[in-house]
C-alpha cells in the first residue's frame, strides 16, 4: 500500500491533536483550552503547510480536518472510559 499525502495530513493532524491535549492536560489546562489549543494548533499546521507548498489542496485540508476530528473522537472515547 502506497502511503499517499493525504494518509500524511490525517495522520500527523491526528498525532498532533493527541499530542498537545496531552501536553495541556500535564500542564494543568482545562479540557476545554486544552481541546481548543489542540485543534487550532494542527489545523494552524495544516493551513501552513500548504501555504509553503504553493499547491493550495482543499483535499488535503480536508484530510486535516478529518485527522483532528478522529483525534477528538479517540480523546472523547478515553475520557468518557477514564
Amino acid at each position: 500500500m502506497k502511503i499517499t499525502d493525504k494518509m500524511l495530513h490525517f495522520g500527523i493532524s491526528f498525532l498532533i491533536v493527541s499530542t498537545v491535549f496531552l501536553y495541556c492536560n500535564l500542564f494543568g489546562l482545562s479540557l476545554v483550552c486544552s481541546c481548543v489549543l489542540s485543534n487550532v494548533v494542527a489545523i494552524s499546521f495544516g493551513v501552513v503547510k500548504e501555504i509553503i507548498d504553493l499547491e493550495w489542496d482543499w483535499k488535503d485540508i480536508l484530510a486535516d480536518v478529518a485527522g483532528v476530528v478522529a483525534g477528538n473522537v479517540i480523546i472523547g472515547i478515553i475520557l468518557l472510559i477514564k
